[in-house]
Formats: structure tokens, C-alpha cells, sequence
């Protein structure tokens, strides 16, 4: 039987937050701290609880962040299949860029059967700084 999904005030200012953030990726702080400033006051637990809902789900990508202790989340909406690539993120601004592009498939490919490795996608990214931080400097 499947479960109904409820509309709140809170999961429609979760997908708002989201929507805004589909070029970079979010801590866990930042979707408090957003719903907090739209007067809902929710728990760390709640908020950890709809991320790893929306992770489980595959409508989010959860990384490792270089810039604090935690992670950083970011939708998959625009890159339907990111179990199938490596991910780029930025060590100043950290977002999340999405390597899909044939070169880098075909390589990874090319190095888990000379190596005989299982690359998982979804926890695999390379780690650097991104084009528009370069230009910053």
C-alpha cells in the first residue's frame, strides 16, 4: 500500500528552499534557518529526518562538505541519474556540479574494469574549485 504524501506549510517550503538552491547545494543549517525566517520553527531532527527522506527517495544528492563537519545536499531534479556519474564539488562555495559528461563516464569505466573496482556514484565526487570562484580570485 502506498503512503500518502502530505502537503504542509513546512514540505511546501522545503521544495520552495530546494528550487532555489538547484545550482548550489545546502547544509541541513541553511533549510532550518530558511524556515525559520517563513515562521516555522521545526527541530534538527525534523529537518535531518525530510532530507534523508528526499536522499533515500533520490530526489536529493547528499555529499560530504569540504567547507564544515556536515554535509551538503543538493536536488537531482535537473540530473536524473546521479548514481550514474561523479560529482565536483567546490571547497569555497560548495556546490555540487555534476559530471556526466561522455569523457569522464567513458574513464571511469575504463578504470573499474583495468582495476576491477565498483565506483559508487553516489558517494564518489572530486573536490577543487569551481570555475566561477576562479574567476573570483
Amino acid at each position: 500500500m502506498l503512503q500518502k504524501s502530505y502537503h504542509t506549510k513546512t514540505t511546501d517550503l522545503i521544495s520552495q528552499f530546494i528550487q532555489s538552491k538547484m545550482e548550489h547545494g545546502f547544509t541541513a543549517g541553511e533549510l532550518s534557518a530558511f524556515l525559520k525566517e517563513h515562521g516555522v520553527n521545526v527541530n534538527k531532527t525534523t529537518v535531518y529526518r525530510n532530507l534523508d527522506k528526499m536522499t533515500e527517495s533520490g530526489k536529493l544528492i547528499k555529499h560530504k562538505s569540504m567547507l564544515s563537519e556536515g554535509f551538503i545536499y543538493q536536488s537531482t531534479e535537473e540530473e536524473k541519474h546521479c548514481a550514474e556519474h561523479i560529482h565536483f564539488q567546490c571547497c569555497k562555495c560548495g556546490s555540487v556540479i555534476h559530471l556526466s559528461d561522455d569523457k569522464t563516464s567513458e574513464y571511469l569505466k575504463s578504470i573499474s574494469e583495468e582495476l576491477g573496482l565498483h565506483i559508487n556514484m553516489n558517494l564518489s565526487s572530486l573536490n577543487g574549485i569551481c570555475q566561477k570562484c576562479r574567476n573570483q580570485e
